[in-house]
């Protein structure tokens, strides 16, 4: 009788939960908001009403309404997005129009942060944490 093995995590980092008022900017005049669904020291997934596919931008803001820290010009690589089900936003939003109520889910990969990059996004995980993924 053969047993097979659970397959291993692949992931480097923890991923954490984040208050409901945390988000992501992106864009160059940040086109595109976005609300966290969680992060970690090697990126973040997020969550868009898609007005508008992301565009090749290569940097990215993380702010929550909950802290006074934000973190600018975070340089990302996109890993993957696409539509999410969002009929219970329907029917809740009923004043926005068609175009707009196609919700998509992103990850991102951070690239390089500088010292103080990684410095801040530690505190914003730390005060932000809501618990691990």
């Amino acid at each position: 009788m053969t047993s097979q093995a659970e397959p291993a995590e692949q992931r480097q980092h923890k991923r954490y939960q984040v208050p409901v008022a945390s988000f992501v900017a992106i864009g160059p005049h940040n086109s595109i908001l976005g609300q966290i669904v969680d992060i970690s020291m090697g990126g973040l997934a997020f969550r868009y009403m898609d007005s508008e596919k992301p565009t090749d931008n290569s940097y990215l803001d993380i702010f929550s309404t909950e802290c006074d820290l934000c973190l600018r010009k975070i340089p990302f690589d996109a890993v993957s997005d696409y539509e999410i089900d969002n009929t219970v936003l329907c029917k809740v939003v009923d004043s926005v129009p068609p175009s707009f109520r196609a919700m998509k889910r992103s990850s991102v990969q951070f690239g390089e942060l500088t010292y103080r990059q990684r410095y801040q996004l530690q505190d914003f995980i730390q005060i932000n944490d809501r618990g691990e993924w």
